[in-house]
């Protein structure tokens, strides 16, 4: 977080499936504390907030939701999962849905295009490696691969994917790539 400028922002949709998380651990207290030390009494989803904010709220969580998903990566993995589906629920995301109905590949591809509209930083790149895997690029993304791996393992089975695998890894700095495929 400490590369990050006043214009890389995240939209709110991130800090609100953040607290969802939290909530659906029980753990209320961290939840209002993580509210308070934001600032902010509530988090629109696709206003932007400072991206420094979103890595203090996660790091505030981090702990409890290790524990709760017996280590951190299970921890960023299932904020990844929320996240995509908070995304989905939203406006953008039902627009995505609809026009993928039933088909893994096309709502995957609509990834790169979902980053952009939630986030001010990053490159992001879908490479298809075959027609039932591939590989999603991030350059200059803030999250560390265990978040991505979650969001594309919710797309691919929300799409109707079956038995999914992804595999994520840093590739420098803020560079990381996720490998998925499915049956």
């Amino acid at each position: 977080m400490c590369l990050a400028t006043a214009e890389d922002t995240v939209c709110g949709l991130y800090f609100n499936s953040t607290l969802a998380v939290l909530q659906s651990v029980g753990d209320e207290a961290l939840v209002r504390r993580c509210v308070e030390a934001s600032g902010e009494k509530r988090f629109l989803d696709f206003f932007r907030y400072p991206v420094r904010l979103q890595g203090q709220m996660v790091s505030a969580a981090l702990p409890a939701l290790a524990e709760e998903f017996g280590s951190a990566e299970e921890a960023l993995r299932q904020l990844g999962r929320l996240g995509a589906k908070h995304f989905l629920k939203a406006g953008a995301g039902k627009a995505m849905l609809s026009l993928s109905p039933g088909s893994p590949r096309q709502l995957l591809s609509t990834l790169p295009t979902a980053y952009r509209l939630s986030v001010s930083y990053g490159q992001y790149e879908l490479r298809w490696t075959g027609p039932r895997s591939g590989r999603f690029v991030l350059r200059g993304d803030f999250m560390p691969h265990p978040f991505h791996e979650g969001t594309v393992a919710t797309l691919l089975e929300l799409g109707g994917a079956r038995e999914v695998r992804v595999s994520g890894w840093p590739t420098g700095g803020l560079d990381s790539e996720c490998e998925f495929c499915w049956q």
